[in-house]
């Protein structure tokens, strides 16, 4: 209804990744305490009508003393955690997890124990290649991790745009990249957004390969890690209702849709009842699902999710005891090179089992049977036959 000069704004996405807000906003404070995280008391301007949505419940918002606001509750989750009180990560994982706090830390100290493991935060400084090549991967992660959930991600729409704002935002603090690498390659990488102590876990994805290392958990470990370290009191998930952000989260909240108007105007009074009333439709829509189910039937269709395609081989895992008279009938190969690149994920079950390193690694292709490969580590060994 533009006609009707109702400006409509996410204020998730304004506030934390373009770092820009309204004028009509003249403080932002948190609601549970007296901490105000940005004041501009600008003189009172003429204001059009104004339909804010995605307003985490945990802020609160001052307009500008001329306007007034209807707040309606959109029925979408966000995910935070809050870290004020912890004195370190071990403290805040075992508060969400108590005893099944377990396979975390053994997946951390398995990764850590089968590849030479770097965790590297980019905050302020990068070089523009360097951060190019890392988004780049990110992509590639993206686009397959989305395929493999048959789903896609809106992100990829807009992702020259994204890159080139996001650097920006980084050189000046104000973004920041997480990376985990298995020596320099990149295998996981985390696009986060900084609004005062306030850590937004934005875009995030992995090599899927590497699966069984439970990477998307170390992540949000290193990252919550992170924040405690450096004094931050909310690492925030956004929204998005997924198992593993309701597991790390001690704060779920509520996402609020303000319609700000000129309460002292009959012509914007009506136009923020119409506004009020389609907030409260969609509302109402995705409290009973309708919207996520449309959105889910339209990104079986979009560009994104036919971007690419994958197919994973079947296979079987063999295991043997005599590898010295067994290994006469196969040749080493380089396993590095792009045409072996499916035997990854195979490489990385077996350094996960049979706790070997990554650098100790030998394949082995049959002579005659080239989809039968055996792995070799420095103790263990198996046979692997495709399909």
């Amino acid at each position: 209804m533009s006609n009707l000069n109702t400006n409509r704004i996410n204020l998730y996405d304004d506030l934390f990744e373009r770092q820009v807000i309204p004028d009509c906003i003249i403080k932002i404070g948190y609601k549970d305490n007296d901490i105000i995280l940005y004041s501009n008391f600008k003189k009172a301007i003429e204001q059009k009508n104004i339909s804010i949505q995605i307003v985490p419940e945990y802020l609160n918002i001052s307009y500008q003393d001329h306007l007034t606001n209807k707040v309606i509750n959109e029925y979408r989750l966000g995910y935070a955690s809050k870290l004020k009180g912890f004195k370190d990560i071990n403290s805040y994982v075992r508060s969400q997890y108590g005893k099944n706090v377990k396979p975390i830390l053994k997946n951390i100290k398995r990764l850590e124990m089968c590849f030479n493991v770097n965790y590297v935060f980019y905050h302020g400084e990068i070089e523009k290649a360097e951060y190019i090549l890392l988004m780049e991967a990110l992509r590639n992660m993206l686009i397959k991790r989305f395929k493999q959930r048959n789903d896609a991600n809106y992100r990829l729409g807009e992702w020259e745009k994204l890159v080139e704002s996001t650097y920006k935002l980084i050189k000046i603090k104000k973004a920041s990249l997480f990376v985990i690498y298995n020596n320099n390659e990149p295998i996981q990488i985390n696009v986060q957004y900084h609004f005062k102590d306030i850590l937004i876990g934005s875009i995030a994805s992995y090599n899927i390969d590497y699966q069984v290392f439970g990477l998307g958990n170390t992540g949000v470990y290193k990252q919550i890690e992170w924040c405690i370290e450096n004094n931050y009191s909310i690492y925030d998930q956004g929204h998005g209702d997924l198992e593993y952000k309701r597991r790390w989260s001690n704060l779920i909240y509520n996402f609020k849709h303000h319609v700000v108007y000129n309460k002292s105007d009959l012509k914007p009074i009506i136009i923020s009842n119409i506004e009020v009333l389609k907030v409260r439709l969609k509302a109402f829509l995705r409290k009973k699902q309708a919207v996520e189910t449309l959105k889910k039937i339209k990104s079986n269709f979009s560009k994104g999710a036919q971007s690419i395609k994958t197919s994973e081989k079947s296979f079987e895992v063999l295991e043997f005891d005599n590898l010295k008279d067994e290994i006469k009938t196969f040749a080493l190969i380089n396993w590095r090179a792009p045409e072996y690149q499916f035997l990854m994920k195979n490489i990385c079950n077996f350094l996960y089992y049979k706790f070997e390193h990554y650098n100790n690694i030998e394949i082995y292709q049959h002579k005659s049977e080239s989809k039968t490969f055996v792995i070799k580590g420095k103790s263990t060994f198996q046979k692997v036959v495709f399909h």
